[in-house]
């Protein structure tokens, strides 16, 4: 695909001629002129209690977890773009945003287009990373704060980088892997429950009780395991939007468990999908369910209890 991307210039290499039509898009769907009453702004209305909180635990996600994986990926064997790269890079703040714009609104190739182009005009992934998909992501969480997007659109967005890391050979560096002073948790949307509003919101929970938080946003039951398998997680916990994805429930979890670098992780449910089914914890394979963030922290404190874990390495 031509995408007309032009030669680097003073200032660095600019995006394709064809994205710049994004830019003056992102203005139009996303900017300040549409009314504060037509927006969803997914927390209820400002003034409301924990509106400030719901509208800011999404940019602490994304700047305290998120934003430090895309920074922190590092090359497998396989990974393109292994050779040095001299190309300046600058991307101004229009650019930066027309790319938010073209994740969350354009289809997924044409993101991954716009990134293969710009390595094939020589910049490298470092520059990819620190100077386009950061700014990016959290170019998304100002405007999820401002009512300028929907969760939904964020969550697709947020996506895409993560694809566009594993599509070009990244992964991220891997965290604890043993029995740490501090609980951890890994807390995933089952694929096809892709939106992650309700675990946003229940990390800040578990936080406030003092356990350590991965929110993962991953696409694949693939990528759910290989964070499983990648750090030490003393529990998981599953949000399932739909009852439909419940009779392959089981399987998930009993793969998810295998895959886990700690042979005991308990596996706590949650999520819409639980509301209006009668599934027990047991036939799942799973160790609780819980239907709200305050029960769920309090069961997970029952499944980890601090003085029956295993001692941390010296």
């Amino acid at each position: 695909m031509d995408l007309g991307l032009v030669a680097p210039q003073r200032g660095g290499l600019h995006l394709p001629s064809y994205l710049q039509d994004w830019k003056w898009a992102a203005m139009s769907m996303l900017g300040s002129s549409i009314p504060r009453r037509q927006r969803n702004s997914n927390c209820g209305e400002e003034g409301d209690e924990g509106y400030d909180e719901c509208k800011g635990s999404l940019r602490s996600v994304i700047e305290s977890q998120i934003i430090p994986r895309l920074l922190q990926a590092h090359a497998a064997p396989t990974a393109s773009n292994a050779q040095d790269f001299n190309a300046v890079y600058e991307p101004s703040t229009a650019e930066v945003e027309a790319f938010a714009t073209l994740c969350i609104h354009a289809a997924a190739e044409q993101s991954m287009a716009l990134v293969k182009e710009l390595q094939r005009n020589g910049v490298g992934n470092d520059d990819l990373f620190l100077k386009l998909m950061a700014p990016a992501a959290r170019c998304l969480g100002v405007w999820w704060e401002e009512d300028k997007t929907d969760f939904t659109l964020v969550t697709l967005g947020l996506l895409r980088m993560q694809q566009i890391t594993h599509e070009l050979g990244y992964d991220y560096h891997s965290g604890p892997q043993d029995v740490g002073m501090v609980r951890r948790v890994m807390l995933a949307a089952a694929p096809g429950s892709q939106h992650i509003l309700g675990l946003v919101m229940v990390s800040e929970f578990f936080r406030k009780e003092g356990w350590q938080v991965v929110v993962e946003i991953a696409n694949t039951e693939k990528e759910i395991f290989q964070a499983a398998g990648n750090e030490w997680f003393d529990l998981i916990g599953l949000s399932v939007g739909l009852v439909e994805q419940l009779p392959t429930l089981g399987s998930l979890i009993t793969r998810v468990k295998k895959a886990s670098r700690n042979p005991d992780t308990p596996v706590l449910l949650g999520g819409p999908a639980f509301f209006s089914s009668e599934v027990s914890a047991e036939s799942l394979g799973a160790n609780g369910i819980s239907l709200d963030a305050l029960h769920g922290v309090r069961l997970a404190s029952s499944l980890v209890d601090p003085l029956k874990r295993p001692a941390a390495p010296r």
